[in-house]
């Protein structure tokens, strides 16, 4: 089974998909985690898993298990909004590994076309200026 990945450090931002040479980002994304009211963090280091709708955020502040947050995927300053995914946070070892320092996400309530429309973006099929379908 094919897997590919969003890694983001810091805002610098590429895509992986196994066995192939990782395509770079030429903007910046950040991903700010909201809980109920409360913004959580800005711009968290993450790892997307966009086959099996995962994604794995460093953080020093991590929710209990069970606790829903809401993400959103911006490119700054101006918060050019990407997507919005709501997901919700499940034990570190529920993809197979265990993680430190963060918190993994299961994503809930989303369509797919929100993170397909990122991986557009990110290998340059679409463009900023571009109106949303």
């Amino acid at each position: 089974m094919k897997n590919r990945f969003l890694f983001d450090v810091g805002g610098h931002l590429q895509l992986k998909d196994n066995g192939e040479a990782p395509v770079y980002i030429p903007f910046p994304v950040c991903l700010a985690i909201k809980n109920r009211n409360d913004l959580i963090d800005t711009c968290a280091d993450f790892v997307l898993n966009l086959e099996k709708s995962w994604i794995f955020i460093r953080t020093g502040t991590s929710l209990p298990t069970g606790t829903s947050i809401l993400m959103h995927f911006y490119i700054p300053p101006a918060t050019k909004l990407l997507a919005e995914v709501r997901g919700k946070v499940v034990p570190d070892d529920a993809a197979g590994m265990q993680l430190q320092r963060g918190m993994l996400i299961r994503f809930a309530w989303f369509s797919h076309w929100k993170l397909k429309r990122m991986v557009q973006y990110a290998k340059g099929e679409l463009h900023l200026v571009d109106k949303a379908a």
